[in-house]
């Protein structure tokens, strides 16, 4: 895995940030910002991601790294019902 900097949207907000895409993870260092909410979707390259974990790295509001498993998204699978026999 290595870090790249890339354009990404972390809700509304447009911004660069270093990124790690690995096999089954997703690693993103952003910039601190005050609206910064870990329920939100991440897109990359129009790939969606959903925050598995964040963390405001040292406590000092200038860097969040975010992990995001790779295939959850937020949006709902349609499940196959079983026929009554």
């Amino acid at each position: 895995m290595a870090w790249e900097l890339m354009p990404i949207e972390i809700g509304s907000k447009k911004l660069d940030a270093q990124v790690s895409i690995g096999e089954s993870m997703v690693e993103i260092e952003a910039p601190f910002f005050k609206s910064f909410k870990d329920t939100d979707i991440i897109k990359i390259e129009k790939q969606s991601y959903q925050i598995s974990s964040s963390d405001n790295v040292g406590g000092r509001d200038e860097v969040i790294l975010i992990t995001c498993k790779k295939g959850e998204t937020n949006e709902h699978k349609q499940v196959k019902g079983r026929k009554d026999t």
